[in-house]
């Protein structure tokens, strides 16, 4: 099954790396592909993750053109690393394949919308794909069997408060 977590709300990663976790302490075979995260920036999830047998975590080295990458190289980088997500959703090794951020790098351009259609349209039925990122999913709903949406109501970065390690990140 394909799940989403979507919204301008905390939480998508952090869901997304809980299901991974859950499937994971269930003897599942599990890989997480990271998109577009800063460099340096070592979160908690990360840290869990390469703790756990059965739990794979590719981080890809590109990050987004708002923390300083230069857009172009940003997309080469990633059609190229896309690659190896559409080999290891087709390749029968994992039962969980999680793409965090990838909703960001189909909305904004980065990954081909049809290419990653194609992808989600021949997804082997034993393999739940789990998606996260903020943007427009309307393409993709048709393909999900779960949509969730994190709002964001209240949050204390609108006060000027900084991200705390092993709250936010």
């Amino acid at each position: 099954m394909i799940h989403v977590y979507t919204g301008n709300g905390k939480g998508k990663t952090t869901s997304a790396f809980g299901l991974a976790m859950r499937a994971s302490g269930q003897g599942l075979k599990v890989i997480i592909f990271q998109f577009l995260k800063p460099k340096g920036l070592l979160s908690g999830e990360e840290i869990s993750a390469k703790r756990l047998s059965g739990l794979k975590l590719v981080r890809f080295e590109q990050m987004h053109p708002m923390f300083g990458a230069n857009r172009k190289d940003a997309v080469e980088t990633i059609k190229k690393d896309f690659g190896r997500v559409e080999a290891a959703v087709s390749s029968k090794r994992y039962d969980m394949v999680v793409l965090d951020e990838i909703v960001n790098v189909v909305d904004q351009g980065f990954v081909d919308k049809d290419r990653f259609l194609r992808l989600l349209k021949a997804v082997p039925k034993r393999v739940e794909l789990v998606l996260t990122g903020r943007g427009d999913i309307s393409d993709i709903e048709q393909y999900a069997d779960y949509i969730t949406v994190m709002r964001d109501t209240k949050h204390p970065f609108r006060k000027r408060k900084i991200a705390r390690k092993g709250i936010e990140y």
